[in-house]
């Protein structure tokens, strides 16, 4: 947490930027027809991907601390979803738990074939992401979002600012690509 008071004192901005996002996805969200757990959820995990991605840009670590915060969050709002549905409970579970599994296991192995280039923040963010987003969004947050860093990286390469054996962080794609799909709706 002491990442994320820093930051808030170093960038006062970030505050306007997370008011503005949880406002367009109260209005969005809203006429989506989402349940209320559901928008409380995406609204948390807005806030934490924005704190997210600005920690990872500047000092090149996910912490620790934040995804295991983020986790509990979600368990505990799980814990509502299934009491709200009880007749649904087994595939919320399995969709939040599938969702985690797949993203670990994706970063895990991107991180193995890569040699280590993926960092294991990355890996276990990506295993929280799909605790929030579920089974079936955590495929189309990861292409979405690596999409955005191939994007980035080309047009950084290009102006060689980058060379190809630079590194970037991903939390701030993931971060990006992550808000940009719950806006949409998907």
């Amino acid at each position: 947490m002491e990442h994320i008071k820093s930051l808030i004192k170093e960038k006062k901005y970030i505050l306007l930027i997370i008011a503005a996002l949880v406002l367009a996805e109260i209005f969005f969200f809203s006429k989506y027809g989402y349940h209320w757990l559901k928008a409380v959820r995406y609204m948390i995990l807005t806030v934490f991907m924005v704190f997210l991605g600005f920690i990872d840009q500047q000092k090149t670590i996910i912490p620790n601390k934040l995804l295991l915060f983020m986790f509990v969050i979600r368990a505990v709002i799980l814990a509502g979803e299934i009491t709200v549905k009880p007749s649904y409970w087994l595939d919320i579970l399995k969709s939040a738990g599938g969702g985690m599994l797949l993203g670990f296991l994706i970063f895990l192995l991107a991180r193995i074939f890569s040699r280590k280039s993926v960092g294991m923040g990355d890996v276990k963010l990506a295993a929280v992401l799909g605790w929030y987003l579920g089974g079936s969004l955590i495929w189309f947050d990861i292409v979405v979002s690596l999409s955005l860093a191939a994007l980035y990286s080309i047009v950084q390469l290009i102006l060689k600012k980058l060379n190809m054996k630079d590194s970037i962080p991903l939390a701030p794609f993931f971060s990006v690509g992550t808000i940009l799909i719950l806006l949409l709706g998907f």
